[in-house]
Formats: structure tokens, sequence, C-alpha cells
């Protein structure tokens, strides 16, 4: 059965993002050979002139290269002599010149332009010299010039195929299905669409025969793979389900499960199945390619690079391979960048910030990263939330530097030290972090932190030293492949005394997945609660309470770029309201070079509370470059 690819390319990428055309093209040698057969060596016609006698001895006694020689002569004096061009085409493939005979037979498609037979013959032998794209180029003449003939469609469709032209293989299956109408071509033009990243279409398509051929074992197996280059991991797992219930588990089913899987975050399940399929053939693209993935998710960095090897042994130039090195290695890669933001609020606070940030990595599990940042945090004059010595503006410096560790696939270890510097009487302050980043199951991700950051939520806050010592795990569930769990919880301390806990919980269902769009939905809880509310310039209410509704949509323009927009619009309360009240937050974010040396990210959020003091909304804009080296 032939095999998809890795991952299609975006048409965008998809997949990005998310591969070039189908694997297991067909062989040349065999494409070529039955063409050459049929069309080339075929009998002389009858209207022919005659054959230099001299020339049919030589090939007899089968002296290539003399019978060659005869026929280049007798075409000097008459190059319009198409029978001798094929003639000549046909002794220098047995002579073992297949790239002369291809010549030969260009010479007499220029006698001959319109002839289809001619134009396939021409085909033929620049597939037997090992030319795809030669090949197509004489093949698609040839159904121009008979475009009604599905035989030579389908002979184009497995020449584009051979020589990787998606875009040919979809624009030609879906002119044989157009003519044909039949099932088989209507699932061949699914097939193509999914190769060339038309994921969208190609799934309406395999809908529509599934429909009305629901236990196709290719069209399952076919289907479950566009799914999952989509991201719809769940739809993809089912159409695998239906598989195994009527076929059972054999190579084909546990090599596009241990792909579905590998992709979806679930290494160890998908190793399961794709350590036995490589014992067997160790030497598959596909099977290392899900190797790859597998380790790349666990994770295991520096075997994941390693196992881009072989993938680059097998297949150099393909797309597969290239985005399977830029995707392992975007992340690790050593890089310096710089932040800009500015936020306003209905307090009239606002906060002006600069930073310059970088990452040394020093191994794929190890790596040292450094922040220098200037932050100018402002108040209007009469407010109660200007400095202690009634400055409206206070300046911090500060910066850190810290380093990380990965231990093994289950833990990863930080740790980063600095200080900080305020303005307007609030002196020196130590920063500190340290993190664990646990990994229990492969659907389970919990990250653990402690830190001691600067309060700086207005100039007084600011101006009087607040440091805020935060004690955070933030979790990540997956308990199935289309429902998600996100939760935070944290206590922290001020050295004003006050303390604060916190509770936050975002269930929420991916709803769709598509070649473009992203759309989850899904509610969230928050939970905040100050022992004490004093005068130190920061909201430190009793008893916060918040239930939303969250939308959150993710516009893929290729696999490297892509617009995300949440909408959270809810009710909330707190010891200062009677009831509940209603706000909404919204948020864009425009991400430019996921997986390239330059990348950036441009945000912008707003967010609106109703307070016992009137309407309180906030917004904020903030933006990031960073190049990676």
């Amino acid at each position: 059965m032939t095999r998809f690819p890795c991952r299609p390319g975006t048409v965008g990428a998809r997949l990005a993002g998310r591969h070039a055309g189908p694997a297991g093209r067909l062989a040349t040698t065999t494409l070529a050979a039955a063409l050459l057969t049929s069309v080339v060596l075929g009998p002389t016609p009858a209207w022919s002139q005659s054959i230099p006698d001299a020339a049919v001895s030589a090939e007899m006694r089968e002296d290539w290269g003399a019978a060659a020689e005869i026929y280049r002569r007798a075409l000097e004096a008459d190059p319009e002599r198409v029978d001798l061009w094929r003639r000549l085409s046909d002794v220098l493939a047995r002579d073992g010149q297949p790239v002369s005979a291809a010549e030969a037979l260009d010479q007499a498609v220029a006698v001959e332009p319109d002839e289809p037979d001619m134009r396939l013959a021409a085909s033929a032998a620049w597939a037997q010299a090992d030319r795809p794209a030669a090949a197509l180029e004489h093949c698609l003449a040839a159904a121009d010039l008979a475009p009604e003939d599905v035989a030579i469609l389908r002979t184009c469709a497995r020449q584009a195929n051979w020589a990787g032209d998606t875009a040919a293989v979809a624009e030609i299956s879906g002119r044989v299905h157009a003519i044909t109408g039949d099932a088989a071509d209507l699932k061949a033009y699914a097939r193509a669409l999914g190769g060339m990243g038309e994921l969208d279409e190609s799934v309406a398509l395999y809908r529509d025969y599934l429909a009305a051929h629901p236990d196709d074992p290719e069209a399952l197996l076919d289907y479950a793979t566009v799914e999952t280059w989509r991201g719809n991991y769940a739809v993809a797992a089912e159409a695998l389900n239906q598989y195994h219930d009527v076929h059972g588990e054999d190579d084909d089913w546990a090599a596009r499960r241990a792909r579905l899987l590998a992709w979806a975050h679930r290494p160890t399940e998908a190793r399961e199945l794709n350590d036995e399929l490589l014992a067997a053939n160790p030497n598959d693209y596909e099977h290392l390619y899900t190797r790859m993935l597998i380790l790349r998710g666990e994770p295991r960095h520096s075997e994941a690079i390693a196992a881009l090897e072989p993938l680059k042994r097998l297949r150099p130039e393909s797309k597969d391979t290239r985005d399977a090195i830029r995707s392992t290695h975007a992340f690790l890669r050593s890089n310096v960048g710089i932040e800009a933001g500015f936020r306003d609020d209905a307090d009239d606070i606002s906060l002006r910030r600069l930073a310059i940030k970088g990452r040394w990595s020093l191994t794929p599990e190890t790596y040292l990263y450094g922040r220098a940042e200037h932050r100018d945090i402002r108040a209007k004059a009469g407010s109660p939330f200007v400095g202690v010595e009634g400055d409206t503006s206070v300046d911090i410096e500060q910066a850190w530097v810290g380093a990380r560790h990965r231990f093994s696939p289950l833990l990863e270890i930080g740790a980063d030290a600095g200080v900080a510097s305020i303005d307007g009487g609030g002196g020196d302050v130590g920063l500190y972090g340290l993190y664990a980043d646990l990994r229990p199951l492969d659907n389970l991700w919990v990250d653990l932190s402690a830190t001691r950051r600067v309060w700086d939520i207005s100039p007084k806050s600011a101006s009087l030293g607040l440091a805020m010592r935060d004690h955070r795990a933030r979790i990540h569930w997956q308990p199935t492949l289309r429902h998600f769990v996100n939760a935070e919880v944290a206590h922290g301390r001020l050295n004003d005394g006050n303390r604060r806990n916190e509770l936050f919980v975002n269930p929420y269902r991916a709803m769709l997945r598509t070649e473009r769009l992203n759309l989850d939905l899904g509610v969230s809880a928050h939970w905040q609660d100050y022992d004490r509310d004093l005068d130190n310039g920061y909201y430190d209410p009793s008893n916060y309470r918040r239930f939303a509704l969250t939308v959150v949509g993710y516009w893929k323009f290729s696999d490297d770029d892509g617009l995300n927009v949440t909408v959270s619009p809810g009710w909330h309360t707190d010891d200062s309201l009677s009831d509940y009240e209603f706000g909404t937050d919204v948020s864009v974010e425009l991400i430019n070079g996921i997986y390239r040396d330059w990348y950036s990210r441009l945000s912008a959020s707003y967010s609106d509370r109703s307070q016992t003091t009137g309407r309180y909304d906030a917004y904020s804009i903030n933006w990031e470059l960073v190049r990676r080296f």
C-alpha cells in the first residue's frame, strides 16, 4: 500500500505546516519500461520510409553503436524522419545511453509536436533516464493534446507523483474523476489533495467516499492520516479504530496509529508500536520519522537530534526532512532578543518596559540565560498611587542570569538570581527563581516555580520596595485527544506582610481542527484572596471570584505564522461588590517565524471590570523579537 508523506507542507505548510508529495513513489524503471515497450518499440508505421539495411543488420548483431551511427548519418540528410529518430532512440537505449535516447525522441517531438503518442514516448524515455521533470512535461503535453484520454491522464498522475509535483497530481486526479465519476477515482483525488496539503478539500472527499465505502481499508488509513495532519487527532483515532474493528492490527494500522500518537503527545504508546515496526524494517523512512517525533515528544533532545541523521541520509532533499530538522532544532538554539511593552489602566497607571535577553545553549539539555530590563511605572499627580515621596514616575532597573538542565524526560530543573534597583526610595531588591518541569505521564505536564520579583503594580508599590515571593504550580492535562485542562495554584507572600492565595482552572474542548483554523471552547474559574486589604498601591481583594466562557481561535497562515485570538466573557465579584458583575477579556497575538531564524510576537489585550468605584479597564501592547543562531 502506498504511504502518505510524513506530513504535508502548509498550504500554508501544511502540513506546515503541517510536507511534500506522497512517499512510496512508482519506481522509475517500471514506469519507463512499460511506456517504452508500448510506445517506443511498437511496429514501424506502414507509411514510414525504408530503414537502412545496414542499420537493421547492425541491430540484428546487437552492434548498437554501429546502428546508431548509421541512423545519425541518415538523419543528417533527412532530419524530418520521425521513424529514424525513434529507431535511434531505441538503439541508444539498448546501448545504455538513456539520456541520449531521450534527446533523440525530443528531436522527434520537434518534428511532430502535436502527436500524443510521440509525447508519451519522450516521457517514457526521460523516465528511463531518471529525469522525472522532463518526463512529466512531455506527459502533460500529451494530456493537453488528448484531454479526455483517461489512460494518458493516469500515466501523468504517476509521473507527477514520481516527480514530487503534488499540485499536478491533484489537478490530474481531479480531471480523471470529473471524466469517470468512479469511486476509485474519487478516492485517488482525495488522496492527491491530501498529499499537496489541500487538507479540508481532501477530508470532504474522503467523507463522501467513506459514506458509500465505510470499510475500505486504504481510504480509512489515508483519511486518518489527513485528519492527523489537520491536528484533528480524535477523529483520526476514530477512523483507525474503525479500521482496527474490521481489518485488525496489521503493519499499516500500526504505522498510522504510531504516527498519530507521536503527533498527539502520546510518545510511550507510540513507541510500543513503532519499535516493533522498526525492528522489522530498520531503514524505513516513515518508521524512522515517527521515532524522531517520539524522541522529540518525550522529550529526549539529544536523541531526537541524532534521529535526524538517517532521515538526512535516506531523503536529504525531502521537505519532510528539512522541516523535521528546523522544527527539532528551533527551540534548542541559542538566541538573543528584545522585548518592549506598554500598559495603561483606568486608575491612570501606566507601565513602559524595554528588555534585552539571551540564551546560550551548551548542549541540547543544558542552557544558560539572562535578562536585563528597564521598567518605568507612572501615575498622575494627585493619584493615590504616586510614590511614597510624591514621585509620579518610578524607574526600575533589573537583571538576572540563570541556568536550566534536563536530567531526564521526566525532570528539568533551573534556577536564576539577580537584583533590581528601584528609584523613589525603593532601594535594591534581590531576585531569584527556582523551577522544575515535571512530566509524570505522557498526558500530564507540571511546572513548579518559586520566584521573588519586584511587585511594581504602581509607583507607590514600587517605591515601597515591595517584592512578591510566589510559589506556583502550573498543570496541563490531556485526558483525551480532544479534551484538555489547564490549572494553576499559587501561594504568594509580600514583604509588607500580606499573603495571597490563587486558583485558576480552565477545562476546554477542541471543537474544530481544519487546515487553517483551530477553535477551542471552554470555561474558566478564577479565585484570588489576600489576607489583608492594605493601602500599598496594589489591588488586594478578599475572595475575588470570576467565572467565564473561553473561546480560543488560532488562524494558521503557515507552519511558521499565525494569529491567536482569545475572548473570555464572564462574571466576577469580590468582597466590595454586592453581586456579580459582567466583564470581558480579549487578546490578539500575531506570531511570525515559529521555526525560522527570526521570531517575533506582537500582542494586544484588553480587560474590563466593574468595581465599586466604577468601571475599571486596562489594555496592554507587547512586542518581542528574537534572533536564533
